[in-house]
């Protein structure tokens, strides 16, 4: 009788494991065929008439690229890409109604860039569309954000020479970060940060390398500056990296100082770091910036032996000076022109002065322009190169003092 009670009990267990294992075979119940999409791989949007938003994507077309084409129109037997716009109240309807347009439903989990158009980006409101990115499930929160100067669906239509598609040349770029790289999340993010200041890489067309007009691409030329979802500014990128400096975000960028008139040794900076220390004292509000950075000289255009501790020590110095007048450039053009804190002063008060930055964060404007900003950098020097003495130079006219 145990005998048999055992057998039927391995029997049921088995059938239940068969049956469990069933619901994994069945797939996932959202699937869709890739021959019944059509994938978004960039996105732009312009402000239009009234409240209404002029939404253009860009579109894979599946037979150019299992035909073997190399680009997005040149030198090709067509293009690998297809742009549609269409206007509506907001990306919802704009969607919508490009979806009439298409065969196969509009796909959003493949699209990594989205470009605003510097008349929306300016009229503000952009919480709005944000909202769609971060609600509809397909879209990715990680896809890059930019602001292009004039039309963002001008840049979709621009042909890459060295890649596939624009989208693909604008992720490299910021992959890259030559300057600011922001997502859909990281500026959502920022906009919520305890003064509302957002930043936006901005990007620019450049000119044609050839006969085609199309055959372009856009460049990172500066930063737009947010104030509560509205571009209120722009800084080039030479402010931009003084910027990023201070909020501890610099990447590798060279450095070229100047020992003398005519004269150039430029570094490679391989570690950086920035420290934001906030005071109060009678009623003072203080923020030390801590700079220190490490580099590398890459090329030595000067007479100065830099295995000499004296000259070494003279370049230090000549960095250090080169390093506080970048800094001071974003803080005369943001923090007094604009008065923008982009720098996170804000959070680092709150956070060593939590009570007194209650007091204030209604009316951080106001305070912000009295915040007395000072910057202490200290450099070092730790590798020369692979060389001693300046190449070319003769033994006798090389200074090691």
């Amino acid at each position: 009788m145990n005998h048999f009670l055992s057998q039927s009990m391995t029997k049921l267990f088995l059938v239940l494991l068969l049956f469990s294992a069933s619901f994994l075979l069945t797939g996932c119940w959202d699937r869709r065929e890739v021959n019944d999409t059509a994938l978004v791989l960039g996105a732009a949007i312009d402000k239009e008439k009234g409240e209404n938003i002029k939404l253009t994507i860009q579109v894979l077309i599946p037979r150019a690229v299992s035909g073997g084409q190399q680009g997005a129109g040149g030198g090709g037997e067509g293009p690998t890409v297809l742009v549609r716009s269409a206007i509506g109240e907001n990306m919802a309807d704009a969607t919508s109604k490009l979806q009439t347009e298409f065969p196969r439903k509009i796909f959003w989990g493949h699209c990594k860039v989205y470009i605003i158009g510097t008349k929306l980006a300016k009229a503000g409101g952009l919480h709005k569309q944000i909202d769609f990115w971060l609600r509809h499930p397909e879209p990715r929160e990680r896809a890059d954000l930019f602001v292009s100067v004039g039309k963002a669906a001008n840049i979709l239509e621009l042909q890459p020479p060295l890649e596939l598609y624009v989208g693909q040349a604008l992720r490299k770029l910021s992959e890259m970060h030559i300057g600011m790289s922001v997502t859909v999340k990281d500026f959502e993010q920022m906009l919520k940060g305890d003064t509302g200041t957002a930043l936006l890489p901005l990007i620019k067309t450049l000119p044609p390398l050839t006969g085609n007009k199309q055959e372009t691409i856009a460049n990172i030329i500066g930063t737009a500056i947010f104030k509560k979802d509205k571009m209120v500014g722009q800084i080039d990128t030479k402010v931009t990296r003084g910027l990023l400096w201070l909020r501890n975000e610099v990447e590798v960028t060279a450095v070229t100082v100047n020992p003398k008139k005519g004269e150039t040794i430029s570094l490679d900076p391989i570690r950086e770091k920035t420290k934001l220390i906030p005071t109060i004292k009678n009623g003072k509000w203080k923020i030390l910036a801590k700079i220190t950075s490490e580099g590398t000289i890459v090329q030595n255009g000067s007479h100065l032996d830099i295995m000499s501790t004296d000259i070494t020590k003279r370049i230090e110095k000549e960095l250090e000076k080169d390093i506080k007048q970048r800094l001071n450039l974003p803080l005369i053009q943001v923090k007094n022109g604009m008065n923008v804190d982009a720098f996170g002063f804000a959070d680092a008060f709150h956070r060593k002065y939590p009570k007194e930055w209650e007091k204030v964060k209604d009316h951080w404007d106001k305070v912000l322009p009295q915040v007395d900003v000072k910057i202490a950098i200290k450099t070092r020097i730790r590798r020369p190169g692979l060389t001693t003495t300046p190449a070319g130079v003769p033994e006798n006219e090389v200074e090691k003092k």
